[in-house]
């Protein structure tokens, strides 16, 4: 039962948490909040339509509950996979940038 958000809790909440922890001195709030709010309205806007001409559906059986015709876990995976593919680009060029001044130190 509510497999959808067991889902998202495993492999996207949580990974996200701990890289905003990794990344906190490189994220700067405000651009990372306006970037994921056009995001947000896009998706949301995207999806609506796409569950209204019956493209998209979901079962009733894996999930929390609607809101505005989606389901409440796809407001959140609207959220938190553009944050974590910035989260994994923020992660990564943090490493390549350290590899990058070790190998000019040497």
């Amino acid at each position: 039962m509510y497999l959808y958000l067991q889902l998202l809790c495993v492999f996207v909440i949580l990974p996200n948490i701990a890289l905003l922890f990794l990344n906190r001195k490189r994220t700067h709030l405000k651009s990372l909040g306006v970037a994921l709010l056009m995001l947000f309205f896009i998706a949301v806007l995207w999806d609506q339509l796409s569950v209204r001409m019956g493209l998209w559906v979901f079962s009733q059986n894996e999930i929390v509950g609607n809101l505005f015709g989606l389901p409440i876990e796809e407001y959140l995976f609207f959220l938190f996979v553009p944050l974590l593919s910035i989260n994994i680009y923020l992660f990564v060029e943090g490493i390549l940038s350290k590899s990058k001044k070790v190998n000019k130190d040497e």
